[in-house]
This record gives C-alpha cells, structure tokens and sequence, in this order.
C-alpha cells in the first residue's frame, strides 16, 4: 500500500467569514454594563479607602495618581465591553458550534460534535433579570478548548443545549 498524503489547496477552503454567525441578544449588553457598574464601585470603594487610611497619600499627590490609574481603569474597560459586544456571536451548524469574540484580539472557536462531551446552560442573577443565560459547552479537548456562549434567551439556550445533546446521543435528563 502507498502512503498518499495530498497537498491541500489553500484557495479552496472555506472562510470563517461566510460562516452566518448570529449576534447575542442585546440584552446581553445591559448585564455587562450591570457588571462594569458593580466593579467599578467596588473599585473606587476600595481605592478610596485605601487613600482615606494612608495619611501619606492624602498629604500628597499620590492620592490623584491613585484615583486617576483607577478611573482609567474603569473607563477602558467600559470603552473595552462596549467595542467587544458586536464581536459576540455564534453559529451552530450540522457538524459543529461556531463562537467569536473579541475587538482587539479576534478568537474563534470551532468545535464538533464528536469532540463535546457534555454541555449545560447556567444563569446568573443579572441573566435572569433579563431572562438570558449561557450556553455551555464542555469537550474532550484541553487548554481551554471549552465554549460558553453568553448572552443567550433562557428558552433558546435550552433549545441548543438540547438539540447539541441529542447530537451527541446523551438524553438531556441524564446530562449533569
């Protein structure tokens, strides 16, 4: 028998970008500035105690360099949620889950079927609020090599946790 192993032609493959990636619901948008909103308290609650007990920093101007790191901090990482939301999508075709995101650093993650293992759907507080939860999705692979598409409506994550279980033959009522 001879070992055949064929170049592939590189023009002839498929593009990532004419997978039909659906965006998460914009709802999602508002847990995320929920969230900014409870760091960032948190974040200044704890920078200015830090400043009120340090009679050095007070006397100083250590005090403004402190509150200017940490409302800069803040406000990227607003700038940061706000540029990333229109990157989260996902696409959930025959063979495999699509999942994008990222505004600066792009990653898409492709994962078939024959690699999860399990799947399962979870909601915090906010996604309840605002009847969203996360799909997700764990493989046989490492590093990593896990998905959780956040985000989602409550009916349609089970929608998919259930269609991906049936795809990989696990009845949902045994799924943990």
């Amino acid at each position: 028998m001879d070992f055949i192993n064929s170049q592939v032609d590189l023009n002839r493959l498929p593009s990532v970008e004419d997978i039909g990636l659906l965006p998460v619901h914009p709802a999602y948008k508002k847990v995320l500035r929920v969230e900014w909103v409870i760091s960032s308290v948190i974040l200044l609650v704890i920078a200015g105690v830090f400043i009120f007990f340090n009679s050095s920093l007070r006397n100083s101007f250590g005090w403004l360099i402190i509150a200017v790191i940490v409302i800069s901090v803040c406000v990227i990482y607003l700038i940061s949620i706000q540029r990333s939301f229109p990157f989260l999508a996902y696409a959930v075709r025959n063979k495999d889950v699509v999942f994008q995101k990222g505004w600066i650093v792009r990653a898409v993650k492709i994962c078939p079927f024959n690699r999860i293992q399990n799947c399962s759907v979870q909601s915090g507080p906010l996604e309840r609020r605002f009847k969203l939860a996360s799909l997700i999705i764990y493989t046989a692979g490492t590093n990593g090599a896990d998905i959780r598409i956040p985000g989602l409506l409550q009916d349609e994550a089970d929608r998919l946790r259930h269609f991906i279980l049936d795809k990989i033959h696990v009845a949902p009522d045994e799924a943990v």
